[in-house]
C-alpha cells in the first residue's frame, strides 16, 4: 500500500539509497527508531570544512569579471519530490547553467559510499526537471600539491575538474536509480529482517544494519580480517555468517585465529610468534604515540591540504631494570613540527627500540618529516629501522575473541589491560585530539586553554602508557608457558 505522505528526495538521500535502500526507507518511515550513528565528530568535522571551502570559493569568485553571474546554494525543486541545493550556479550567457559541486577532497570520488560524480549527477537531473539548460558540471576540490605561505591562495588552494562527460554518461542510469528511490519510499511497508550490506564489510555497512539484521550474532563472519568479497557472499548465499559454521580450512592464515579463538571460547595463543616478536627488541624501550592535525584549510605555512601535520607526541622510555620515564610534548601554536622534532631528540635514546601502534602511521610521518627537514632525516629515518609494532602480536599471536576481530588499541586494552580505560576521558579519539587542539590554539580563556591542554597531554600520554602495559601483558604470556 502507497503511502500518503509527500516524498521528499534529497541529493544526500539519494547517496544514502546508493549504498542501502531500506536505510533511506528507514530514515524517511521511522525516523524515531533510525540510529544516526556516524555523524560523529569525524563527519561534523567533514561537513564544516566543507563550508570553509565553499568560502574560499566564493572569494575566488568576487575577483571574476564575470563575478555577477555567479550564484550560491541555488535551490531546484522540481515538484516531483526531489530536491537539490546546487553548490554554485552559473548562468551563461545563451540561457544555459553551467553546475558547481564543491568538496573538501583533494580528488574527485567516483565510489560509494561518497560518489561525487552521482551527486552531481542527481542535481544535474533537479535542475533539468525545472527547465534548465545544463552545459557543464565541475567539480571544484583541494590541490593535492598546493603548500600554503603566507594568505591562502584560493586559486591555487583549488582545483576545478571538468566532469561534464564522466557525469552527463552517468544520467539515464541515475533517471532509472531516482525512480527505484522514489519508489521505494512510496512504500509503507519494506521487509525488515535483512538489508543489501551483508554482503558488506563492517566499515561499509549502513547505520542501520544491526536494526535490519537483528539476529547477526556476535561475533560473525564480519569479525574475519581482510574477508574476501567473493568469500562473504559465498557464506551470506549458504546462509552461514555464523562462525559456528565456518570451517577453518576456508579462512587465511590471518583469519583463522579469530576462528579458532571462537570455537574454545579461549584466547588463541602462538607462543613462536610473541617470542619472535620479543626477540627483536632492544633496551631501552621507546613506546611511542603521535597526534596529527589535518584540515581542508592548511593551518599554518608548509602545509598541504588534508595532509597529517604532526603537534604532540608522548614517549614512554623504559630500561632493562624496568625503570619507566615519561616525556611529552603538545604544539602551543599552529607550527610545522620543527620544535616537536627538537623535542623527540633531546628525550629519546640513540638506541633501542621504538614501539607503536600501527607503525605504518607512526613510520609515514617520520618519513615525512625527514623528508621536509634533511637536516632531521638521519635522526628520524633511524627511528624508522628500529620501528616495532605491537599491534602485530594480536594479528596472529594473541587474538581473544573479545577483539571481535579488531586491532584497535582501542579493543585490545579494555580487553588485556582492564584497569586502563578510555571510557570518561574529555578527549577519547584522534578525530576528539584534533578537535580539540584546534579549539585549544584560538581559545582566548586562559583557563579553558589549560583545560584543553591537558585533556590532549592525558590522552597522549594514555596511548603510549598503554602500549606499555600491553607489552607487560604479552611478555607474561611467555614466562606462563601460555597463560595469561
Amino acid at each position: 500500500m502507497a503511502t500518503t505522505n509527500p516524498i521528499k528526495l534529497t541529493k544526500t538521500d539519494f547517496i544514502l539509497f546508493l549504498n542501502c535502500g531500506k536505510s533511506l526507507w528507514l530514515k524517511t518511515h521511522k525516523p524515531n527508531v533510525y540510529p544516526e550513528g556516524e555523524f560523529s565528530a569525524y563527519a561534523q568535522k567533514l561537513a564544516k570544512e566543507g563550508y570553509e571551502v565553499e568560502a574560499q570559493v566564493r572569494a575566488l569568485v568576487a575577483t571574476w569579471a564575470d563575478a555577477d553571474r555567479y550564484s550560491f546554494q541555488r535551490v531546484f525543486e522540481p515538484g516531483e519530490g526531489l530536491f537539490a541545493k546546487a553548490d554554485m550556479v552559473r548562468d551563461n550567457e545563451d540561457g544555459t547553467i553551467d553546475l558547481f559541486e564543491i568538496k573538501s577532497s583533494t580528488s574527485v570520488k567516483d565510489r560509494n559510499p561518497h560518489n561525487q560524480l552521482k551527486d552531481a549527477a542527481f542535481q544535474t537531473i533537479a535542475a533539468k526537471r525545472c527547465g534548465e539548460k545544463v552545459r557543464n558540471i565541475t567539480i571544484v576540490h583541494l590541490n593535492k600539491d598546493y603548500v600554503r605561505e603566507g594568505d591562502i591562495d584560493p586559486e591555487e588552494l583549488l582545483t576545478f575538474a571538468d566532469e561534464t562527460v564522466r557525469v552527463k554518461a552517468l544520467l539515464a542510469e541515475t533517471e532509472s536509480e531516482i525512480t527505484e528511490a522514489m519508489a521505494l519510499l512510496s512504500l509503507d511497508a519494506v521487509d525488515e529482517t535483512s538489508c543489501t550490506c551483508l554482503h558488506l564489510s563492517r566499515n561499509n555497512q549502513c547505520d542501520s544494519f544491526t536494526y535490519f539484521n537483528r539476529n547477526i550474532p556476535t561475533p560473525s563472519i564480519y569479525s574475519l580480517p581482510r574477508l574476501s568479497q567473493a568469500k562473504r557472499d559465498l557464506f551470506v548465499a549458504e546462509d552461514r555468517i555464523s562462525l559456528d559454521k565456518i570451517s577453518v580450512e576456508e579462512l587465511t592464515r590471518l583469519q583463522q585465529p579469530v576462528l579458532k579463538a571462537h570455537q574454545s571460547n579461549a584466547p588463541y595463543i602462538n607462543l613462536p610468534d610473541i617470542e619472535n616478536f620479543l626477540g627483536v627488541l632492544k633496551y631501552p624501550l621507546h613506546f611511542l604515540d603521535y597526534e596529527t592535525y589535518a584540515s581542508a584549510i592548511p593551518i599554518t605555512n608548509g602545509v598541504k591540504s588534508q595532509s597529517p601535520l604532526p603537534f604532540q607526541f608522548s614517549l614512554h622510555v623504559q630500561s632493562e631494570n624496568g625503570e619507566l620515564e615519561h616525556h611529552e610534548f603538545l604544539a602551543d601554536q599552529a607550527e610545522r613540527p620543527l620544535a616537536l622534532i627538537e623535542h623527540l631528540e633531546r628525550t629519546i635514546n640513540p638506541t633501542g627500540s621504538i614501539i607503536v601502534w600501527n607503525k605504518t602511521f607512526e613510520n609515514t610521518q617520520n618519513k615525512t618529516m625527514a623528508a621536509d627537514y634533511p637536516d632531521k632525516a638521519e635522526f628520524l629515518l633511524g627511528l624508522v629501522s628500529r620501528t616495532a609494532d605491537l599491534m602485530d602480536v594480536f594479528l596472529t599471536g594473541y587474538v581473544d575473541i573479545r577483539f571481535d576481530g579488531s586491532v584497535s588499541i582501542k579493543k585490545v586494552l579494555p580487553v588485556v589491560v582492564p584497569e586502563l580505560s578510555y571510557d570518561g576521558m574529555d578527549v577519547g579519539d584522534g578525530t576528539a585530539a584534533m578537535e580539540t587542539w584546534a579549539r585549544m590554539l584560538s581559545e582566548t580563556d586562559l583557563a579553558k586553554r589549560a583545560e584543553q591542554r591537558q585533556a590532549l597531554l592525558d590522552y597522549c600520554e594514555l596511548d603510549s602508557l598503554a602500549m606499555v602495559k600491553i607489552l607487560k601483558f604479552v611478555g607474561a604470556l611467555t614466562s606462563n608457558n601460555g597463560t595469561a
